[in-house]
């Protein structure tokens, strides 16, 4: 196939999928028109640009890629100390814009882990956080530390409130009554409530627990235990202590675009996207390794008292000595940085 039979398929081909994913054709056959599809019948993996076919839409970044990106974190409030502690991007992956973030948690610690970077604690935006993806950062001795994400289910979001063991029966109820009976099967667990009481609860029509034969019961999957549980854990003050480092990686992506220019690249193409991002990533690294060599020799260099700028300015006078040796008798000037 020549290269202008080539072009002219690949301009069919692209007109044809536009038509067909953006388009309604309406009318007779012999009358035929065609009929834009309004912005929510369009799927988000769509044909956006005709020269970069592999360019998708998100409602919230737009047009293009996204870039998925991990780093290390001081915990420190000292700025001192946070200058001289170098942090690096150790994960950067280039996705199609239509992709969710919840895809991303599996492939970013396989990739550290290989390349023996694997992070023992990892904070998340909510979306990265699905149980699926905590239970597999478990597996590979990585903490992910995240919010849980709310549900429209009203029992998911009550069963918050009991106090839970750590074999996931309940303890107490909200309002502190136990229970009589607790059950688990493979995935499910049974408990049992006193009928009497949960009767007579005030707080019982706000209750996942419902009446049965013999007891009031409150039935959950293993899933719905550990979302409840975490979603408690969310409210104590050593998780807010630790989750709060995770706005620091809204700096990086600031960083990431200003200093680069990440968000325009003058590529197309899903490799060449790839390849230039990571490339900036790498750029990143090495302003920030710069700048903290340069501040731990700076801080090294500085020792205050009189005899050291005594010491400095004898320094400076030899120096331009130096210099103007070397302009009258040809002797260069040896200086060494260490």
């Amino acid at each position: 196939m020549c290269e202008n039979t080539f072009c002219q398929s690949l301009e069919e081909w692209q007109l044809k999928r536009v038509l067909e994913e953006q388009c309604n054709p309406t009318g007779a056959d012999d009358n035929k028109k065609v009929e834009i599809k309004a912005p929510k019948e369009i799927p988000s993996d769509s044909l956006q640009n005709p020269s970069d076919p592999d360019a998708t839409y998100s409602g919230h970044k737009g047009q293009g890629y996204q870039v998925q990106r991990m780093e290390t974190y001081t915990d420190t409030e000292e700025k001192e100390h946070r200058s001289k502690t170098l942090n690096l991007i150790t994960h950067v992956d280039v996705e199609r814009a239509c992709q969710s973030d919840a895809h991303a948690i599996k492939p970013a610690i396989e990739s550290t882990k290989d390349r023996g970077l694997a992070p023992k604690e990892l904070e998340a935006d909510t979306l990265y956080g699905g149980d699926d993806n905590c239970e597999y950062a478990k597996t590979e001795n990585v903490e992910l530390v995240s919010p849980a994400k709310t549900t429209s289910n009203k029992k998911e979001n009550d069963i918050s409130s009991f106090e839970f063991s750590s074999s996931g029966h309940i303890i107490t109820c909200p309002e502190g009554e136990k229970p009589l009976l607790t059950k688990k099967t493979k995935t499910r667990f049974t408990q049992g409530f006193s009928p009497e009481k949960c009767s007579q609860c005030p707080s019982y029509q706000d209750c996942p627990v419902k009446p049965g034969k013999k007891y009031y019961y409150l039935r959950y999957e293993e899933k719905v235990m550990r979302l409840a549980k975490r979603r408690a854990k969310e409210k104590t003050d050593d998780f807010k202590q630790r989750y709060r480092w995770r706005a620091g990686v809204e700096a990086t992506m600031s960083e990431y675009n200003n200093r680069t220019g990440v968000k325009q690249l003058r590529v197309r193409g899903f490799k060449a996207v790839r390849f230039a991002a990571v490339l900036k990533a790498i750029g990143v690294n090495i302003f920030r390794a710069t700048a903290v060599r340069r501040a731990k020799g700076r801080r090294s260099s500085q020792k205050p008292g009189y005899f050291c700028d005594l010491l400095k300015f004898f320094k400076e006078q030899i120096r331009t000595w130096c210099y103007v040796k070397y302009i009258f008798v040809g002797q260069i000037p040896i200086t060494t940085n260490v």
